[in-house]
């Protein structure tokens, strides 16, 4: 049969021939290329053993063979019928695989080495960030969550209720998405005390600036959640007050076209901080509720100049000193006493504000932007009065309030309480009820003196977020743990400095651990502040167990 030029052609193509030898060298080049990555970590961790520095000679990836033991483990702990127990199960494996993903990635040298040249490049030339940071113009770079505060759907819509509230990797700790519960509960115990509550909900650097991320700005007001209007109408407690930063923050752009928040980071800027500061104390005055004599106050303030680069930049992990973020540069007000010292909070005063990272920024030294300046600084000096100050990095929702239901002696002359969180808590936060009433009772038999060293069994384990996913360098992750008499306490413990995770973070359930404990009162004013992990306790059972703070051997 004849065939045509188009049939060759055809047949031609249509078939490949590989000889023998050049598929086996295809196949050993692809299984070379996948073995590299995992032989090359594998020795460098073979050496890290032979010199001391590791504990075992099994690579990381080999954790992942624990993984069923985990979850067994959240089998035989968790009480209820069978149902019960899986959802306990399969929330301690899927807890387990996370933390395991994390833990690979951040110690992979392949990591280490090229990811930071990687993202620069991206960042320089193709204007990419990262999940979480995006790039804006002008070398702004914005926090993924925030963004969506505005763009995403009304945090009141039902429907993104009943998600949010399914919602959770773990499927088995009940999510609280609908702020207004929590937000008029808290409103009604303080009225039952006879003190005002004053909400802040602090506005995001886009609802400012959206010249910044946008191509054009063109909107007469700023991009807020379509739910804020809802949400303010139906906040009605004779005891409530929402004081609202964002026209204080426009009216001052307006007025000078100045920035108001960092460039690289989520925060504002001092000067416009100040300035809510001042008109929110105006308000507190307005109130009438605060006695007509103050103290009379002894602080001066000083102007300091500090620089630090953003927290933006330092969640994209790129190389140090990357071209088009540069570090910035601010004038702080550091409040002090006369005598030079820092302005330190007043637990007897009639004003106290629970705040979050925008309360802590300029105050704790922690956060590298200075400190004794911060909100609760400016708020006290407006007032000439002295405040009181709960504030932790993250979760505002909830956090802050959860502090306070532990320590409720600090509300015996509280007058005014200024419940200021980021607004992108409203539509990502989670809300749940707090009791504020007597502070739970901690047997002294548990309490070790300071110092003393412990050995214990990891019985769970809240994690900590991978590093650069959060907008803070260091994370405090919480530890249920039991000695060998079946005593049970709460451990704090560094899981995250400087963005890269720490020994605590590779604990999972059943693990030892030997740590020096600290009473957690006495570090609370400090590491208290930064961003902490809690542990799944919805009904508060873990409430009643002494808590210090644990730095593991």
């Amino acid at each position: 049969m004849h065939r045509t030029r188009e049939d060759q052609a055809t047949a031609e193509l249509g078939t490949t021939e590989i000889t023998p030898g050049v598929a086996r060298t295809f196949v050993a080049t692809i299984a070379a290329t996948l073995l590299a990555v995992p032989l090359l970590q594998w020795g460098d961790q073979l050496y890290s053993f032979s010199t001391g520095q590791r504990d075992s000679p099994w690579p990381d990836a080999a954790e992942i063979l624990t993984a069923p033991g985990v979850a067994l483990h959240g089998w035989s702990q968790s009480g209820g019928n069978l149902g019960r127990k899986t959802l306990a199960a399969n929330a301690e494996l899927l807890a387990e695989i996370r933390r395991y993903e994390t833990a690979l990635e951040d110690n992979s040298n392949i990591t280490t080495t090229l990811l930071g040249p990687t993202r620069t490049w991206l960042a320089r030339w193709a204007g990419w960030g990262t999940e979480e940071a995006w790039i804006g113009h002008d070398g702004w770079v914005f926090y993924r969550p925030d963004l969506q505060y505005s763009i995403g759907p009304g945090f009141l819509d039902p429907d993104v209720l009943a998600r949010r509230r399914r919602g959770g990797l773990e499927f088995s700790r009940g999510r609280h998405p609908d702020p207004r519960p929590a937000i008029l509960d808290f409103a009604r115990q303080l009225a039952d005390r006879n003190i005002q509550l004053v909400l802040v909900p602090t506005p995001h650097k886009a609802m400012i600036h959206p010249e910044k991320f946008g191509r054009h700005n063109n909107s007469p007001t700023p991009p807020h959640n379509r739910s804020w209007p809802g949400f303010l109408e139906t906040l009605q407690a004779p005891n409530l007050t929402i004081f609202d930063p964002l026209p204080v923050l426009v009216a001052r752009k307006q007025q000078d076209n100045s920035d108001q928040y960092l460039a690289t980071d989520t925060h504002w800027t001092p000067g416009a901080m100040e300035a809510v500061a001042e008109a929110l104390a105006g308000r507190i005055v307005e109130l009438g509720c605060l006695d007509s004599n103050p103290q009379q106050a002894t602080w001066v303030r000083e102007s300091q100049e500090v620089s630090q680069e953003g927290e933006l930049v330092t969640m994209m992990r790129m190389s140090p000193g990357a071209a088009g973020f540069n570090s910035e540069t601010v004038t702080v007000q550091a409040v002090l006493h006369s005598d030079r010292s820092p302005w330190r909070p007043d637990t007897t005063a009639e004003v106290i504000l629970l705040g979050d990272s925008y309360t802590n920024i300029y105050s704790y030294d922690a956060m590298g932007w200075g400190k004794s300046a911060g909100f609760a600084e400016q708020l006290s000096w407006h007032l000439q009065r002295p405040v009181d100050r709960i504030a932790r990095n993250a979760d505002g929702a909830h956090a802050t309030r959860r502090q306070l239901g532990d320590d409720t002696n600090r509300l015996t002359n509280t007058r005014v309480l200024v419940w200021q969180f980021a607004v992108r808590e409203l539509s990502g936060g989670d809300w749940p009820l707090v009791h504020i009433g007597s502070p739970p009772h901690v047997p002294d038999s548990t309490k070790p003196l300071s110092g003393t060293f412990y050995r214990g069994t990891v019985l769970a384990t809240s994690g900590v977020p991978a590093p650069g996913t959060v907008p803070y360098r260091d994370a405090v992750l919480s530890l249920h743990v039991k000695d060998n008499s079946g005593g049970q306490r709460i451990l704090f413990c560094l899981g995250m400095k400087n963005n890269k995770l720490t020994s605590a973070a590779r604990l999972k359930p059943g693990d030892t651990l030997t740590a020096r404990l600290i009473p957690w009162t006495t570090v609370q004013e400090t590491r208290g502040r930064l961003n902490r992990i809690e542990l799944d306790d919805p009904d508060f059972r873990l409430l009643e167990l002494p808590t210090y703070w644990g730095d593991l051997e």
